[in-house]
Protein backbone atom coordinates (compact mmCIF):
# COMPACT_ATOMS: atom_id res chain seq x y z
CA UNK A 1 0.00 0.00 0.00
CA UNK A 2 1.51 3.33 -1.09
CA UNK A 3 1.93 5.85 1.69
CA UNK A 4 0.88 9.46 1.23
CA UNK A 5 3.32 12.22 0.32
CA UNK A 6 2.72 13.82 3.71
CA UNK A 7 3.88 10.67 5.53
CA UNK A 8 6.92 10.39 3.26
CA UNK A 9 7.80 14.02 3.98
CA UNK A 10 7.46 13.28 7.70
CA UNK A 11 9.80 10.29 7.39
CA UNK A 12 12.33 12.32 5.40
CA UNK A 13 12.37 15.23 7.86
CA UNK A 14 12.59 12.89 10.85
CA UNK A 15 15.59 11.04 9.37
CA UNK A 16 17.41 14.27 8.44
CA UNK A 17 16.75 15.78 11.87
CA UNK A 18 18.22 12.71 13.56
CA UNK A 19 21.35 12.94 11.36
CA UNK A 20 21.92 16.70 11.79
CA UNK A 21 23.70 16.54 15.21
CA UNK A 22 26.35 14.30 13.64
CA UNK A 23 27.27 16.91 11.01
CA UNK A 24 30.71 18.33 11.83
CA UNK A 25 32.13 19.34 8.46
CA UNK A 26 30.96 20.63 5.11
CA UNK A 27 31.02 17.25 3.37
CA UNK A 28 28.77 15.64 5.98
CA UNK A 29 26.48 18.68 5.65
CA UNK A 30 26.20 18.10 1.90
CA UNK A 31 25.62 14.36 2.48
CA UNK A 32 22.77 15.25 4.81
CA UNK A 33 20.83 16.56 1.83
CA UNK A 34 21.19 13.41 -0.28
CA UNK A 35 17.82 11.92 0.85
CA UNK A 36 16.14 15.23 -0.02
CA UNK A 37 17.78 15.30 -3.45
CA UNK A 38 16.55 11.78 -4.24
CA UNK A 39 13.06 12.34 -2.78
CA UNK A 40 10.34 11.45 -5.27
CA UNK A 41 7.80 14.22 -5.24
CA UNK A 42 7.60 17.71 -3.72
CA UNK A 43 9.10 18.23 -0.28
CA UNK A 44 6.09 20.05 1.03
CA UNK A 45 2.90 19.11 2.81
CA UNK A 46 -0.48 18.84 1.21
CA UNK A 47 -2.43 21.07 3.60
CA UNK A 48 -5.83 20.82 1.92
CA UNK A 49 -7.55 19.21 4.92
CA UNK A 50 -6.09 21.48 7.61
CA UNK A 51 -7.10 24.52 5.55
CA UNK A 52 -10.61 23.11 5.01
CA UNK A 53 -10.99 22.42 8.73
CA UNK A 54 -9.77 25.90 9.64
CA UNK A 55 -11.90 27.77 7.11
CA UNK A 56 -15.05 25.67 7.74
CA UNK A 57 -14.70 26.11 11.50
CA UNK A 58 -14.24 29.88 11.19
CA UNK A 59 -17.23 30.21 8.83
CA UNK A 60 -19.57 28.36 11.20
CA UNK A 61 -18.23 30.30 14.20
CA UNK A 62 -18.88 33.55 12.33
CA UNK A 63 -22.45 32.48 11.49
CA UNK A 64 -23.13 31.51 15.12
CA UNK A 65 -21.79 34.87 16.33
CA UNK A 66 -23.91 36.78 13.80
CA UNK A 67 -27.03 34.85 14.81
CA UNK A 68 -26.44 35.31 18.54
CA UNK A 69 -25.79 39.02 18.17
CA UNK A 70 -28.90 39.51 15.95
CA UNK A 71 -26.84 40.85 13.06
CA UNK A 72 -28.62 38.69 10.46
CA UNK A 73 -32.07 40.19 10.89
CA UNK A 74 -31.84 41.60 7.36
CA UNK A 75 -31.95 38.10 5.86
CA UNK A 76 -35.23 36.73 4.49
CA UNK A 77 -37.28 34.99 7.19
CA UNK A 78 -37.22 31.69 5.32
CA UNK A 79 -33.40 31.69 5.18
CA UNK A 80 -33.08 32.81 8.80
CA UNK A 81 -35.51 30.13 10.00
CA UNK A 82 -33.63 27.54 7.98
CA UNK A 83 -30.33 28.51 9.60
CA UNK A 84 -31.85 28.39 13.09
CA UNK A 85 -33.38 25.00 12.41
CA UNK A 86 -30.12 23.65 10.98
CA UNK A 87 -28.01 24.90 13.90
CA UNK A 88 -30.53 24.27 16.71
CA UNK A 89 -29.01 20.85 17.71
CA UNK A 90 -25.75 22.62 18.46
CA UNK A 91 -27.39 24.65 21.24
CA UNK A 92 -28.08 21.42 23.14
CA UNK A 93 -24.37 20.58 23.38
CA UNK A 94 -23.12 20.70 27.01
CA UNK A 95 -20.21 23.03 26.17
CA UNK A 96 -22.26 25.29 23.90
CA UNK A 97 -22.70 25.54 20.14
CA UNK A 98 -19.21 26.99 19.61
CA UNK A 99 -17.26 24.09 21.10
CA UNK A 100 -16.99 21.62 18.14
CA UNK A 101 -16.02 24.39 15.71
CA UNK A 102 -13.49 25.93 18.05
CA UNK A 103 -11.97 22.46 18.32
CA UNK A 104 -12.10 21.97 14.54
CA UNK A 105 -10.44 25.35 13.90
CA UNK A 106 -7.86 24.72 16.59
CA UNK A 107 -6.87 21.34 15.13
CA UNK A 108 -6.62 22.84 11.65
CA UNK A 109 -4.44 25.74 12.77
CA UNK A 110 -2.28 23.45 14.90
CA UNK A 111 -1.65 21.13 11.94
CA UNK A 112 -0.75 24.04 9.65
CA UNK A 113 1.65 25.57 12.17
CA UNK A 114 3.27 22.28 13.21
CA UNK A 115 3.89 21.23 9.62
CA UNK A 116 5.32 24.64 8.77
CA UNK A 117 7.59 24.55 11.81
CA UNK A 118 8.68 20.97 11.05
CA UNK A 119 9.79 21.81 7.51
CA UNK A 120 11.11 25.35 8.00
CA UNK A 121 12.59 24.57 11.41
CA UNK A 122 14.77 21.82 9.94
CA UNK A 123 15.85 24.06 7.04
CA UNK A 124 16.74 26.80 9.57
CA UNK A 125 18.77 24.32 11.63
CA UNK A 126 20.68 23.16 8.54
CA UNK A 127 21.31 26.79 7.56
CA UNK A 128 22.52 27.60 11.06
CA UNK A 129 24.93 24.65 10.90
CA UNK A 130 26.17 25.94 7.54
CA UNK A 131 26.83 29.42 8.98
CA UNK A 132 28.80 27.89 11.85
CA UNK A 133 30.98 25.90 9.47
CA UNK A 134 31.52 28.77 7.02
CA UNK A 135 32.56 31.14 9.81
CA UNK A 136 34.62 28.64 11.85
CA UNK A 137 32.30 28.91 14.82
CA UNK A 138 31.69 26.20 17.37
CA UNK A 139 28.45 26.15 19.30
CA UNK A 140 28.87 25.93 23.07
CA UNK A 141 26.09 24.22 25.05
CA UNK A 142 25.11 26.27 28.10
CA UNK A 143 22.40 26.77 30.66
CA UNK A 144 20.79 29.95 29.26
CA UNK A 145 19.78 31.66 32.50
CA UNK A 146 22.85 30.53 34.43
CA UNK A 147 25.10 31.85 31.65
CA UNK A 148 23.34 35.20 31.70
CA UNK A 149 23.95 35.42 35.45
CA UNK A 150 27.61 34.52 34.90
CA UNK A 151 28.03 37.26 32.26
CA UNK A 152 26.21 39.74 34.50
CA UNK A 153 28.87 39.26 37.16
CA UNK A 154 31.44 40.67 34.71
CA UNK A 155 29.47 43.22 32.67
CA UNK A 156 26.70 45.72 33.41
CA UNK A 157 25.41 45.12 29.87
CA UNK A 158 23.58 42.03 31.11
CA UNK A 159 21.81 43.98 33.83
CA UNK A 160 18.72 44.35 31.66
CA UNK A 161 15.20 42.93 31.90
CA UNK A 162 13.20 42.89 35.13
CA UNK A 163 11.59 39.50 34.43
CA UNK A 164 13.97 37.16 32.63
CA UNK A 165 17.52 37.05 31.22
CA UNK A 166 19.08 34.26 29.19
CA UNK A 167 21.89 33.53 26.75
CA UNK A 168 19.89 31.84 24.03
CA UNK A 169 22.84 31.02 21.81
CA UNK A 170 26.57 30.88 22.46
CA UNK A 171 29.49 30.16 20.12
CA UNK A 172 33.24 30.17 20.26
CA UNK A 173 35.26 31.75 17.45
CA UNK A 174 38.75 32.96 16.60
CA UNK A 175 39.85 36.10 14.75
CA UNK A 176 43.18 36.30 12.99
CA UNK A 177 44.22 39.85 12.20
CA UNK A 178 47.37 41.24 10.65
CA UNK A 179 48.86 42.18 14.02
CA UNK A 180 46.65 40.62 16.67
CA UNK A 181 44.62 37.47 17.04
CA UNK A 182 42.06 36.63 19.67
CA UNK A 183 39.39 34.13 20.68
CA UNK A 184 35.89 35.40 21.23
CA UNK A 185 32.49 34.24 22.39
CA UNK A 186 29.52 35.17 20.23
CA UNK A 187 26.15 35.32 21.98
CA UNK A 188 22.46 36.15 21.72
CA UNK A 189 21.30 37.83 24.96
CA UNK A 190 17.55 37.67 25.45
CA UNK A 191 15.86 39.70 28.17
CA UNK A 192 12.26 40.32 29.10
CA UNK A 193 10.66 43.33 30.74
CA UNK A 194 7.40 42.72 32.63
CA UNK A 195 4.89 45.54 33.01
CA UNK A 196 1.74 45.29 35.11
CA UNK A 197 -0.99 47.92 34.98
CA UNK A 198 -4.22 48.12 36.95
CA UNK A 199 -7.28 49.94 35.65
CA UNK A 200 -10.72 50.58 37.12
CA UNK A 201 -13.81 50.31 34.92
CA UNK A 202 -16.99 52.40 35.14
CA UNK A 203 -18.46 50.02 37.74
CA UNK A 204 -15.45 50.35 40.04
CA UNK A 205 -14.03 46.92 39.24
CA UNK A 206 -10.25 46.67 39.04
CA UNK A 207 -8.54 44.88 36.17
CA UNK A 208 -4.89 43.90 36.10
CA UNK A 209 -3.10 43.63 32.78
CA UNK A 210 0.40 42.23 32.41
CA UNK A 211 2.56 42.57 29.31
CA UNK A 212 5.95 41.05 28.53
CA UNK A 213 8.34 42.78 26.15
CA UNK A 214 11.14 40.69 24.68
CA UNK A 215 14.46 42.16 23.58
CA UNK A 216 17.66 40.74 22.13
CA UNK A 217 21.22 42.05 22.21
CA UNK A 218 23.87 40.35 20.11
CA UNK A 219 27.56 40.61 20.74
CA UNK A 220 31.01 39.28 21.44
CA UNK A 221 33.13 38.93 24.55
CA UNK A 222 36.92 38.79 24.26
CA UNK A 223 40.11 39.61 26.08
CA UNK A 224 41.15 43.09 24.87
CA UNK A 225 43.98 43.94 27.20
CA UNK A 226 44.89 47.48 26.09
CA UNK A 227 42.44 49.41 28.26
CA UNK A 228 40.08 48.77 31.15
CA UNK A 229 37.22 50.29 33.14
CA UNK A 230 35.82 52.12 30.12
CA UNK A 231 32.28 52.29 28.71
CA UNK A 232 31.40 53.58 25.25
CA UNK A 233 27.63 53.62 25.07
CA UNK A 234 25.56 54.05 21.93
CA UNK A 235 22.56 52.47 23.67
CA UNK A 236 20.96 52.89 27.06
CA UNK A 237 23.00 52.74 30.22
CA UNK A 238 22.35 49.54 32.22
CA UNK A 239 24.30 50.52 35.29
CA UNK A 240 27.69 51.57 33.93
CA UNK A 241 29.36 54.34 35.92
CA UNK A 242 32.44 56.51 35.59
CA UNK A 243 33.78 59.90 34.69
CA UNK A 244 32.00 61.43 31.74
CA UNK A 245 34.45 62.15 28.96
CA UNK A 246 33.85 63.84 25.62
CA UNK A 247 36.27 63.83 22.69
CA UNK A 248 36.41 66.82 20.34
CA UNK A 249 34.43 65.11 17.56
CA UNK A 250 30.82 66.31 17.51
CA UNK A 251 29.80 63.30 15.38
CA UNK A 252 31.24 60.94 17.97
CA UNK A 253 29.42 62.70 20.80
CA UNK A 254 26.16 62.33 18.88
CA UNK A 255 26.74 58.59 18.62
CA UNK A 256 28.29 57.65 21.95
CA UNK A 257 28.43 58.53 25.59
CA UNK A 258 31.70 57.73 27.36
CA UNK A 259 32.05 56.79 31.03
CA UNK A 260 35.61 56.01 32.14
CA UNK A 261 37.25 54.90 35.36
CA UNK A 262 39.36 58.07 35.15
CA UNK A 263 40.12 60.87 32.73
CA UNK A 264 43.58 59.36 32.26
CA UNK A 265 42.08 56.09 31.00
CA UNK A 266 39.86 57.93 28.53
CA UNK A 267 42.47 60.37 27.24
CA UNK A 268 44.97 57.55 26.74
CA UNK A 269 42.46 55.44 24.79
CA UNK A 270 40.73 58.02 22.61
CA UNK A 271 43.32 58.78 19.98
CA UNK A 272 41.95 60.41 16.80
CA UNK A 273 42.23 57.10 14.94
CA UNK A 274 40.23 55.35 17.67
CA UNK A 275 37.51 57.98 17.56
CA UNK A 276 37.28 57.67 13.78
CA UNK A 277 37.15 53.85 13.97
CA UNK A 278 34.33 53.92 16.52
CA UNK A 279 32.39 56.47 14.49
CA UNK A 280 32.50 54.15 11.48
CA UNK A 281 31.35 51.25 13.64
CA UNK A 282 28.48 53.27 15.08
CA UNK A 283 27.32 54.25 11.60
CA UNK A 284 27.09 50.63 10.43
CA UNK A 285 25.76 48.86 13.53
CA UNK A 286 22.71 49.81 15.61
CA UNK A 287 22.83 50.74 19.28
CA UNK A 288 26.44 49.72 19.78
CA UNK A 289 27.86 49.43 23.28
CA UNK A 290 31.47 48.66 24.20
CA UNK A 291 32.13 47.81 27.82
CA UNK A 292 35.73 47.19 28.89
CA UNK A 293 35.62 45.82 32.43
CA UNK A 294 38.34 46.16 35.07
CA UNK A 295 40.03 42.98 33.86
CA UNK A 296 40.44 44.44 30.35
CA UNK A 297 37.80 42.12 28.88
CA UNK A 298 35.57 43.67 26.24
CA UNK A 299 31.85 43.06 25.79
CA UNK A 300 30.61 44.56 22.52
CA UNK A 301 26.86 44.45 21.91
CA UNK A 302 24.52 45.62 19.15
CA UNK A 303 20.82 45.47 18.34
CA UNK A 304 21.23 44.08 14.81
CA UNK A 305 19.44 40.73 14.57
CA UNK A 306 21.61 39.83 11.55
CA UNK A 307 24.80 40.31 13.55
CA UNK A 308 25.24 36.54 13.74
CA UNK A 309 22.83 35.46 11.05
CA UNK A 310 22.13 35.79 7.34
CA UNK A 311 18.62 35.18 5.97
CA UNK A 312 18.19 31.75 4.40
CA UNK A 313 17.56 32.33 0.67
CA UNK A 314 15.97 28.95 -0.10
CA UNK A 315 14.86 25.84 1.75
CA UNK A 316 14.23 22.13 1.44
CA UNK A 317 11.35 22.74 -0.96
CA UNK A 318 14.08 23.22 -3.60
CA UNK A 319 16.76 20.82 -2.39
CA UNK A 320 19.11 21.31 -5.34
CA UNK A 321 19.12 25.10 -4.98
CA UNK A 322 19.55 24.71 -1.21
CA UNK A 323 22.60 22.50 -1.72
CA UNK A 324 24.08 25.01 -4.18
CA UNK A 325 23.73 27.78 -1.60
CA UNK A 326 25.21 25.61 1.14
CA UNK A 327 28.29 24.98 -1.02
CA UNK A 328 28.93 28.72 -1.25
CA UNK A 329 30.82 30.51 1.52
CA UNK A 330 28.39 32.60 3.55
CA UNK A 331 30.11 35.09 5.82
CA UNK A 332 28.59 37.14 8.61
CA UNK A 333 29.40 40.68 7.43
CA UNK A 334 28.34 42.57 10.57
CA UNK A 335 30.23 40.22 12.86
CA UNK A 336 33.29 40.52 10.60
CA UNK A 337 32.98 44.31 10.67
CA UNK A 338 32.84 44.37 14.47
CA UNK A 339 35.81 42.01 14.84
CA UNK A 340 37.85 44.03 12.38
CA UNK A 341 37.04 47.19 14.34
CA UNK A 342 38.13 45.53 17.59
CA UNK A 343 41.36 44.47 15.93
CA UNK A 344 42.01 48.02 14.75
CA UNK A 345 41.34 49.34 18.25
CA UNK A 346 43.98 46.92 19.50
CA UNK A 347 46.40 48.16 16.85
CA UNK A 348 45.74 51.82 17.71
CA UNK A 349 46.02 51.35 21.47
CA UNK A 350 48.84 48.86 21.87
CA UNK A 351 52.22 50.25 22.84
CA UNK A 352 53.57 49.84 19.31
CA UNK A 353 51.28 52.39 17.67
Amino acid sequence: MAISNNKRVDQLLRAMKQSLPGVNDEHSLYDLLKPALSFKGPIRYNNRWPWLMTVAGLVVLAILWLLDSSKLTGLPDSLLNGLNWLLSPLYRLPLGPWSPFLLLTGIGVWQLLSRYQRLQGLADAIWRKNLLLDNQLQEIPCQPEAKAREFARSFYEFNRGNHKRSIDWLCQGHYQGTEHQFDYQLFDFHYVDKHTTTTTDSKGRKHTHTTYRHYHRYGVILSFGFTQDLNILGYSNSGQTGVKWEPASLDFRKQFKVLAGSEMIASKFFKPTVVEQLQQLGQKLRQTNLEFNRQGILCLTVADSDFANVPRPVGLEDAEAFLTVLKQQTKLPKLTLALHCVHQLMVYTDSNF
